[in-house]
C-alpha cells in the first residue's frame, strides 16, 4: 500500500517507507461476548476501529523529531491522523499512539540519521 499526504495533528509528516503502512480494522465486541456452555460464540460487534502501523525509512534527526513530537505530546493524547486510503480517498481518524521506536544511525563523516522509526496509531 502506498500512502501519501500523511498528516498528524495537521502537520505534514515525512513519507513512510515502501510497505511502511499497515491498516487493520479491529472489531470491538459487546460486553456479553463469549462462549456458551456448548462452545458456541455469542456476542455483537458494536464498532470497528482502525489501527494504522507506520514505518519510515532513513530520516534526518529533524524529521524523526517531528514524528516523535507529533505522536508523544502528553497535552494531546488523542490526535487527528489524515491519509489517503488504497482507493485514493482522504481518511481522517482520531487516534492515540503507542510507543515510538527508532535506531540512531551515523555515518563516518559525523552526519547522524535515524532509521526504522515505527509507531502504531489506534483509533479512539
Amino acid at each position: 500500500m502506498t500512502i501519501t499526504d500523511l498528516t498528524i495533528n495537521g502537520l505534514a509528516m515525512p513519507a513512510p517507507g515502501l510497505e511502511g503502512v499497515t491498516i487493520a480494522t479491529e472489531k470491538v465486541w459487546s460486553a456479553n461476548t463469549g462462549r456458551t456452555a456448548s462452545g458456541k460464540m455469542v456476542g455483537d460487534i458494536i464498532a470497528a476501529k482502525t489501527t494504522i502501523k507506520l514505518k519510515w525509512p532513513l530520516l534526518t534527526l529533524e524529521e524523526a523529531l517531528l514524528i516523535e513530537q507529533a505522536v508523544s505530546d502528553p497535552d494531546h493524547p488523542f490526535v487527528s491522523v489524515s491519509y489517503l486510503d488504497m482507493g485514493g480517498r482522504r481518511v481522517e481518524k482520531t487516534v492515540y499512539f503507542g510507543t515510538p521506536s527508532y535506531t540512531l544511525y551515523s555515518w563516518a563523516d559525523g552526519l547522524q540519521l535515524v532509521k526504522d522509526v515505527t509507531v502504531d496509531g489506534i483509533e479512539q
